[in-house]
């Protein structure tokens, strides 16, 4: 599933390829792919505009659009977005293509249909719940962090999940922050000393940040990969890694499950 650090990835490859052109023809092959209007109305919405930004918040990507309105997507779990030429064959399970004036397309490709687009005027309300959500990685302080979790009792990975309060860490960058802190995931917030808030004020946007960096690939790589590169990341040190030695005292790693997500620490090392 992408986080924050493989959404980054798809903005800054795709940006140069869209800013600039205009949209001439919006197709959509799966209709509740549009989550707050009629398809007919996006398509009409869509036309002749211009898109002059790509930007992102958390886990959302909005394409700004010269008359103000704007477009926000959330790929969800199984969403690629590609650029493509106009007249080539489209990939199954391509739910929406947005067709510019250079003969390329932006093609939304995603096999479970659980994605998301929104069209908004700048003065619509945005009901996409990206306004709901808690600051980036890279502006969360250490007053803030202890003042969402020093009284939970909720297990600590499950606080990093919750985008209201850090936008952007899903599963497997909340186990890598955990391992990287020496926090065992299943502590709750409120057991947590003042050292860890320290250590996780320091890591969390350092991971986030390192793996942002990793994810950059040329554009052709991207194509080839269709999107989905960041997926054969070997750079985790413990998700995906259950059953396999720790990195760092070559104990078996543990497998489990917090908050009905999969799981993945070092006994030995977190605590």
């Amino acid at each position: 599933m992408p986080e924050l650090p493989e959404v980054e990835t798809v903005r800054s490859i795709l940006l140069p390829y869209l800013v600039g052109r205009r949209i001439t023809n919006t197709i959509i092959n799966l209709p509740k792919v549009v989550a707050n209007m009629n398809p007919s109305a996006f398509i009409t919405a869509t036309s002749e505009q211009t898109i002059t930004d790509f930007s992102r918040r958390g886990k959302f990507l909005t394409l700004h659009l010269q008359s103000g309105a704007y477009l926000v997507i959330h790929l969800r779990m199984t969403g690629t977005l590609t650029v493509k030429p106009t007249n080539s064959p489209a990939e199954k399970h391509t739910n929406l293509i947005l067709s510019l004036d250079n003969g390329q397309d932006l093609r939304y490709i995603d096999s479970r249909g659980f994605g998301h687009w929104w069209y908004f005027e700048p003065d619509q309300p945005d009901t996409s719940g990206q306004l709901l959500l808690g600051p980036e990685p890279k502006d969360v302080t250490l007053p803030y962090l202890r003042d969402k979790l020093s009284q939970r009792k909720t297990a600590i990975k499950t606080l990093l999940l919750d985008q209201h309060i850090i936008a952007g860490i899903g599963n497997i960058y909340a186990d890598e922050i955990c391992f990287r802190t020496q926090i065992r995931p299943t502590r709750s917030g409120a057991s947590l000393s003042e050292t860890e808030f320290q250590r996780l004020v320091a890591v969390i946007p350092a991971v986030i940040d390192e793996f942002i960096q990793i994810h950059r690939v040329p554009f052709a790589t991207y194509a080839i990969e269709k999107g989905k590169s960041y997926q054969k990341s070997t750079n985790r040190a413990v998700y995906g890694r259950a059953g396999q030695p720790c990195q760092k005292c070559g104990h078996p790693l543990i497998g489990t499950r917090i908050g009905q997500r999969s799981s993945v620490f070092c006994e030995h090392c977190q605590k």
